[in-house]
């Protein structure tokens, strides 16, 4: 509001930022992406942490920075996504999203999305992350220009493909949430000017924030290395599900009988009492 000149109208100061004749786009740029704000620094930030430090991609799938016209044709398209779309855009972007996420469960995601129009997007896109975090503004990656923090999510494949041990659903584990706290309190942090208040992290890590974008690269490759690890979906999800069925027989299907067949009885007996009720009102015998 101070930069863009709002706040100043309080004050009967009508010579800056809206107030001035400036574009208010510029202040809420809901047309441009991540990236395009960010000069390339959010691309470079993100793919320092999907390769680990041997240059290998996770599940050896890199990253292909997806243009409007990539979204049309994802079909096409073998590597893993990454999403950087205007916020203005992501409506459209999230059924392209879920589109795809159908038709190739294998592949992972990644989105950038500044924190704009977020009910367009952020709670449906919420259901399928498994590691959702907040890059707050005030470093090398999403300076103070930006105003808005960045929202960074992670959707892993669920399917079990051919010599792959991924992820069935990794969010709500240990391994998504101790990283995730972790990120949002360091850039938390990094935001407030490194001031020990109101901050959850200690003396240590506060120590390993100053360069947060080496930190935050340490953590998201250390996520995607036990990610790699975690068993197939046959063994950790199929089985103890089956293991747990009740072994008693299935009923044997009735030619006679059923509901159909109570409600037919049911309905003779009460025609039944009302005759009944009938002949003793007229005086007639029981």
């Amino acid at each position: 509001m101070k930069s863009s000149g709002v706040d100043g109208l309080s004050r009967g100061d009508n010579s800056e930022g809206i107030m001035a004749g400036e574009n208010p786009l510029k202040y809420i740029p809901l047309n441009e992406g991540a990236n395009q704000r960010s000069q390339g620094a959010v691309e470079r930030w993100v793919r320092e942490w999907w390769s680990d430090d041997r240059g290998r991609a996770f599940l050896k799938k890199p990253l292909k920075l997806l243009d409007p016209e990539d979204w049309f044709s994802l079909h096409e398209i073998e590597e893993a996504r990454l999403w950087m779309p205007p916020p203005a855009a992501m409506e459209t972007v999230i059924s392209l999203f879920n589109e795809d996420r159908l038709t190739r469960p294998d592949i992972p995601h990644v989105f950038c999305v500044p924190r704009l129009m977020t009910n367009l997007w952020r709670k449906a896109l919420s259901k399928d992350a498994d590691v959702s975090f907040q890059v707050d503004v005030g470093n090398d990656i999403w300076s103070y220009s930006q105003f808005e923090p960045l929202v960074v999510m992670i959707v892993f494949p669920f399917a079990h493909v051919d010599r792959y041990n991924g992820p069935w659903m990794v969010r709500g584990t240990d391994i998504a949430d101790d990283p995730v706290k972790e990120l949002s309190s360091g850039f938390k942090w990094v935001g407030k000017g490194r001031k020990r208040k109101f901050d959850d992290l200690d003396g240590e890590l506060q120590a390993l924030w100053e360069s947060p974008e080496m930190r935050s690269r340490d953590i998201l490759r250390k996520l995607l290395h036990q990610a790699r690890k975690l068993p197939p979906v046959q063994k950790c999800l199929v089985w103890p599900v089956l293991s747990r069925v009740s072994p008693r027989p299935l009923p044997q299907a009735t030619t006679r009988g059923g509901r159909g067949s109570r409600k037919r009885k049911s309905n003779q007996s009460t025609a039944v009492q009302k005759r009944k009720k009938r002949r003793s009102c007229n005086g007639d015998t029981l």
